[in-house]
């Protein structure tokens, strides 16, 4: 029947309401679930090094299947917690952590390839390795130990380019973040909800007086631990009626302990972090979850220890296990979170273009310079990094970073770049000395001034003073050819006076003085594998004999010279003092001209090659040394060779030998046993040498013969110059014990 109306049987009616009835408890268990997951606040206290001991809770978290509604970090802590909000879970955290040296991230120092050879060339002098700033109101310290560049580029890779981007609200993160900071300006804290990700984690971790304060839309802000370093209260307001916290605890240190004004101003910040932690720790309630990892025997300086660390995080949040149970839910509902969490990562975008920002009187052509990564599908932002390198090596900026902006589909790299406000005259300071308990000692004090940017081209005048054993007055004006790295022409002036030592064997004879003053001309090409100049010079050179030197064996003489020379160097050692990899050459061709109006007519050369390479921490350094005349008159004494010393014959006094010609090559062994925080330098070393030379000491009883050496030694690589103790002896049946501070070659 068409408009009849069908009716159902009473199963059919009842059947539906059973089901319903039945499927309810179960729809009550996943809506649980699924609210348990959304209402869990993780937060994670500050600590330094002891930070990660969060990747060992977050591990645990994983393992027990506890969804993390949203994170709440402060200092260390805003930054694992960032990077888990960004979807970076804790085993990619440790992968990236088994590669990196997080101990040179707080070493402003870029790779030493990177760096300008103007700067880098005061590596081969005694200064100290810090500089001040000076202007018309005096000297003036930088405004940290460390500018945090480095740190916050290892922060953009951690979280990921998608993370990484400009004005990013953090509840678009897979999961919500906050992170807390203090403004400096005011005391108030800062709770960051949006911004640029790696610059608010770097500034919630700018620990005042180790890492440089962070500017962010014209207000300055320092580690969120001084105000709150255990967030309770803004974990329960983003997302939380339950708290998960993890405490890390760092307890004041003792008296015995406080032993400089560092210890004291780490020990304040201490108590200030734990007064404010006692009062988030009253805000804890019984359905709160504390986590405090038992970390006694580390320090907040232990970055080099992060697997122990971590071992430790994770042991405190199982101890925990039947109070976390209640947060768990079922393997099915932690997968579909899962799945959720990582749909939700921010792709990285298409760079379409990259531009330049800078702030103080150094203009944007001279950021973009060492910027060879290209925008579009070829852009590469490790490559972008090593070009931010060698833009902060220069030494003109306080800080160099950048941002990515997103414009639509696509994003800008805008490449940030501050002037240091402390320049852009600069002053550094040093002592150099060596003594070999039986040759007079050899003591300097050294001071390099320079100014830089005197043009838009970037011209540099440039003062080096010693005063001591051998004292000397240089001047130098540069004016590059063009903002990038190539063509410049340098004035050059100077002054020195300093002594050769005269030796009979192991018999001290006296010495004699030697005054200079000369003035050279130089175009040539220099950029971070180097320099490389040539040009005429003029030169007045006087010698006479000191206390008890026979005048006929050194006589009083003079003479003015006219001639070329050429000289260069390819530096690419990481470090001067006790490299562990790379390559030195440096080489000389001097001329004397008679036709030119000089006294004397030669050609002197001389060249060195250094060659460094390591294995764990065991290194192998070898050095060849070559020096003569390849025309014209035998070198005045003044001109001559000198061997004798640490590496150069050990077992000879300083200096002991003087020829006109020599060979040289040394064979060096040294393992690296111990490191130095990066403020106070690099590392402490014992080690051995071999060496083998000749020269052509007129004074020797075989002169131009071979001789052999070897040394022992203990050397430690600091904040002001290698220090160096060791004990040589030579085939010459001569041994000797030295002490230096400076380079060493």
């Amino acid at each position: 029947m068409s408009g009849s109306r069908r009716t159902r049987s009473w199963p059919a009616r009842v059947l539906p309401a059973i089901v319903l009835c039945l499927s309810l408890p179960f729809q009550a268990i996943a809506a649980g679930e699924r609210q348990a997951g959304q209402g869990v606040a993780l937060v994670l206290s500050g600590g330094g090094a002891l930070g990660y001991a969060h990747i060992g809770v977050l591990e645990v978290l994983e393992q027990m299947r506890i969804p993390v509604g949203c994170v709440v970090g402060t200092s260390m802590g805003a930054m694992v917690g960032g990077a888990y909000a960004a979807g970076v879970r804790p085993a990619r955290m440790l992968e990236i952590l088994d590669r990196t040296d997080v101990v040179a991230l707080f070493d402003d120092e870029p790779p030493r390839a990177n760096v300008a050879q103007r700067v880098k060339r005061d590596d081969h002098r005694p200064l100290f390795g810090f500089t001040l700033g000076l202007d018309a109101s005096g000297l003036r310290l930088p405004a940290g130990a460390s500018a945090g560049y480095k740190f916050e580029l290892f922060i953009k890779e951690l979280v990921g380019p998608g993370a990484s981007r400009a004005r990013l609200a953090f509840d678009r993160l897979p999961t919500p973040f906050r992170a807390v900071a203090t403004d400096l300006e005011s005391g108030d804290i800062k709770v960051f909800a949006d911004g640029e990700l790696p610059r608010v984690m770097r500034a919630s971790m700018s620990l005042p007086a180790i890492v440089s304060p962070t500017e962010i839309d014209d207000r300055i802000y320092v580690d969120g631990g001084i105000v709150r370093n255990l967030p309770v209260d803004v974990g329960r307001e983003l997302c939380g009626d339950t708290v998960v916290a993890v405490n890390l605890g760092t307890k004041p240190l003792g008296r015995e302990f406080l032993q400089s004004s560092l210890d004291v101003a780490r020990q304040t910040i201490l108590i200030l972090t734990e007064q404010n932690v006692r009062r988030s720790l009253d805000e804890l309630t019984a359905g709160d979850v504390l986590i405090s990892p038992d970390l006694d025997g580390f320090s907040s300086a232990d970055f080099n220890l992060y697997q122990p660390i971590v071992e430790r995080g994770r042991a405190a949040a199982l101890a925990q296990r039947e109070v976390l149970a209640a947060l768990s839910v079922s393997e099915a509902t932690y997968q579909r979170w899962l799945q959720q969490r990582e749909s939700a990562v921010l792709p990285p975008l298409r760079i379409r273009r990259i531009v330049a920002e800078s702030t103080g009187p150094i203009g944007e052509a001279a950021v973009v310079r060492d910027i060879a990564v290209e925008p579009g599908d070829a852009f590469d932002s490790l490559q972008l990094d090593g070009d931010l390198a060698r833009t902060f090596g220069r030494g003109d900026f306080s800080y160099v970073g950048y941002s990515t902006v997103q414009l639509g589909d696509e994003a800008e790299i805008l490449v940030k770049a501050k002037a240091k406000p402390w320049g852009p005259g600069y002053v550094k300071f040093g002592i150099g000395a060596a003594t070999d308990f039986d040759s007079p000692a050899q003591l300097a004090v050294a001071a390099s001034y320079r100014r830089t940017w005197l043009n838009a081209l970037g011209a540099e005048w440039r003062t080096d003073l010693q005063l001591g054993y051998d004292s000397l007055l240089v001047t130098e004006l540069m004016q590059p050819l063009q903002v990038r790295d190539g063509a410049f022409v340098s004035l050059i002036a100077g002054v020195q006076r300093g002594p050769v030592e005269i030796y009979q064997r192991e018999t001290r004879i006296g010495n004699f003085q030697i005054d200079r003053v000369w003035a050279s001309v130089d175009v040539g090409l220099t950029g971070t594998l180097g320099e490389l100049r040539f040009g005429p010079y003029v030169e007045h050179v006087k010698s006479e004999p000191g206390l008890g030197v026979i005048s006929p064996i050194v006589p009083t003489e003079s003479s003015d010279r006219t001639g070329l020379v050429l000289r260069g160097i390819l530096d690419q050692l990481d470090t001067v003092s006790f490299p562990r990899h790379g390559l030195l050459i440096n080489g000389e061709i001097r001329s004397a001209e008679r036709d030119w109006g000089a006294d004397d007519d030669f050609v002197r050369a001389n060249i060195g090659v250094s060659v460094a390479t390591s294995f764990g921490e065991n290194t192998l350094f070898a050095r060849l040394e070559w020096g003569d005349v390849i025309d014209g008159d035998d070198l005045p004494v003044y001109d001559a060779f000198q061997l004798g010393g640490p590496r150069r014959m050990s077992g000879l006094y300083l200096d002991q030998l003087t020829g006109t010609r020599y060979n040289l090559a040394s064979l060096s062994y040294y393992y690296r046993f111990s490191s130095l925080p990066s403020q106070l330098g690099r590392g402490l070393y014992w080690g051995v040498s071999l060496e083998g030379g000749r020269i052509n000491d007129p004074l020797m009883e075989e002169p131009w013969d071979w001789m052999a050496s070897g040394s022992a030694f203990w050397a430690a690589d600091t904040l002001l110059g290698p220090t160096y103790f060791g004990y040589g002896y030579s085939s010459l049946g001569q041994g000797t014990i030295y002490l230096t501070i400076g380079p060493s070659f």
